[in-house]
Parts: C-alpha cells; structure tokens; sequence
C-alpha cells in the first residue's frame, strides 16, 4: 500500500515502491514539456529521486510552476478518495532534507494564488528557521546577553533585536539606539521578520552558522532578484508589511 505525502489545498503524493505502480500516463517531472502536457487529458507526474542532481531542484520547480501557471483549464491529478492525486515519488528518503523541500517546492506550486504562495513560504521558511535555534542557545546568551554583545557594558545590546531611531528633536538628530518594538517581554517575537530570522552576526558566522537565500529552496525558487532583496533587508518589520511589498514586485 501506498505511502501518502498530504499536501495543501486537498492535494497529495504517493511514496511508491516501485514504477508498476504508477500509471503509464505519468509525466516524468524530470522531462516536463508543455505541449505533451496540452495534449494529454489530464497531468500527473512522477519523481524518481534516484535521476534527480541536486542542481536540477531549481530548474524542475520553476517550469513545473510555469506549466501549473498555463493549465487553468486541465484536469491536474487524478481524484482518489476526495483527494487529488497530483504526484507519485520513487526512491524517496524521508529524513533526506533537500528531498523534504524539494516536496514543499511542489506544495507551493499548488496553491491557488500567488499571495497563498508566498504566504505558505513565508511561514514554511520562518517556521525552519525557528527551528533552526529553538532550545540551542546558538547565541551563547547569558545575564540577558549574547555572546557577541556580552563584552559591551549596556543593558542596552540584548542580542540582535535593537535598531537606531532618530531623534526628532536635538542637535544634529542624534540617533537612539533602542530594542525593536516587536520584542515581547519572554524575549519571543511578534513581527515574523523573515529578514530578522535570516540575519546572522560574526559570532555566529564564526560557528560555522550563516543563512544564504540561495541556500534555501523555496526563497531561491519562487522570488525575483528585487524581491530577495527585500526579504533580506526589511528587518524589523512585520510579516504582513513584507508579504504586501513582495506582492507588487
């Protein structure tokens, strides 16, 4: 019996063991290509991750989004159980990560909108990050300080979540340097700065710990250069400000 990957907006993917038990008018993702797909009456795909480089990942997502952006009016899967069957994967390994986001890629895909996209991405890259350094005092912190900033005598520097503010009134604006509005009194944030979450210091850098976009699929994938951009600057800010920004880019 098959294994099922449960995707959003009722969609799925089987794990298969082998290829009798996909259908034979399956579309090998890995050799996707439109007009075949235009002809045919409705679209599935397989993925077999033993033919797949680590290289193609980008590739294969981007014109399989393009082809998903064109068949409006195809029939995409197959209906099983009130479930749209869209995918089925050979050779998959679930404790692969790069595997795990090459699905999530394809669960982006198939959303609706492009604000449901970005939003499913947003929270998905946010959620990694978190859990990147929940429970691991990655920062060395110690007496409400990190270790990056424990060298410096001011309550002021309490890790990365302080930010300069002008002044608006006294000689040559002077600047503040104050804690970021959007740091709760448990030290847990209410912005969802994805930026924020992105960004790492030297201290950290010298462990060995630095966030790349192009290093994390779905950002790479599914945003234009001027888009990273902002993902990667507009720190302090709220999700919904970022989310809005993207939208018109």
């Amino acid at each position: 019996m098959a294994v099922i990957i449960n995707l959003d907006n009722n969609y799925n993917i089987k794990i298969v063991n082998n290829i009798n038990e996909i259908p034979k008018n399956t579309f090998d993702i890995n050799k996707l290509k439109l007009l075949n797909i235009l002809k045919s009456n409705q679209f599935t795909f397989k993925i077999d991750f033993s033919t797949i480089q680590l290289k193609q990942y980008k590739k294969i997502l981007k014109r399989l989004l393009r082809i998903k952006n064109v068949l409006v009016k195809k029939q995409i899967g197959e209906l099983e159980e009130n479930k749209i069957v869209i995918g089925y994967i050979l050779n998959y390994d679930k404790t692969n990560k790069l595997q795990n986001d090459f699905v999530l890629g394809i669960n982006a895909i198939f959303f609706n909108t492009r604000y449901e996209r970005y939003n499913y991405i947003y929270d998905t890259v946010c959620d990694y990050l978190d859990g990147f350094f929940y429970g691991k005092n990655l920062c060395d912190f110690k007496d409400n300080k990190c270790g990056e900033k424990r060298s410096v005598n001011s309550d002021s520097y309490v890790g990365c979540c302080h930010h300069y503010k002008i002044k608006l009134f006294g000689p040559l604006f002077p600047k503040n340097l104050t804690l970021c509005e959007h740091l709760k009194e448990d030290h847990t944030c209410d912005a969802k700065c994805i930026g924020c979450k992105l960004f790492t210091c030297d201290y950290l850098e010298k462990k060995g710990i630095k966030f790349k976009i192009k290093d994390i699929l779905l950002l790479d994938v599914f945003f234009n250069p001027l888009q990273k951009y902002f993902i990667k600057t507009m720190v302090f800010t709220p999700k919904e400000q970022i989310l809005k920004r993207l939208m018109i880019l």
